[in-house]
């Protein structure tokens, strides 16, 4: 469910060649440890552009990416907000952790409430219906 392509390490030429669509990135330290999960949706000046130009433009006030984030990936997508909340409720269940570290020191705007990930095949096994 997450992003399947390898890490882009920011610089401004790389930024600049992310295209301006709506979509889902995600932002990591050094060793690829994933620091936060974000979307670029149609209030963004360049979309996905416009998104991480901010990341990593110098003046990103979340203290865990402008001290720790180095690479990228993104993906396309226009259901973009759906596509977040499944990668962060993927990223609790595999993790057992509640947020990315950069999402947990970001603003409570950028913790959206979420439900439990699991397989269909889970309710058929307990039972449940199929």
């Amino acid at each position: 469910m997450g992003i399947r392509k390898p890490w882009i390490s920011a610089s401004a030429e790389a930024i600049r060649a992310v295209p301006a669509v709506v979509g889902v990135y995600e932002i990591a330290d050094a060793e690829g440890a994933l620091l936060y999960i974000g979307q670029a949706g149609g209030r963004e000046p360049f979309g996905l552009r416009s998104r991480l130009a901010l990341h990593f433009g110098g003046g990103e006030a979340n203290a865990v990416l402008r001290e720790r984030g180095h690479s990228f990936r993104w993906e396309a997508n226009q259901q973009y907000t759906t596509k977040r909340l499944e990668m962060l409720m993927q990223y609790q269940r595999d993790t057992a952790s509640d947020w990315p570290p950069g999402n947990a020191a970001g603003d409570w705007r950028d913790m959206p409430q979420l439900g439990r990930l699991r397989r269909s095949d889970d309710k058929a096994r307990r039972g449940e219906g199929g």
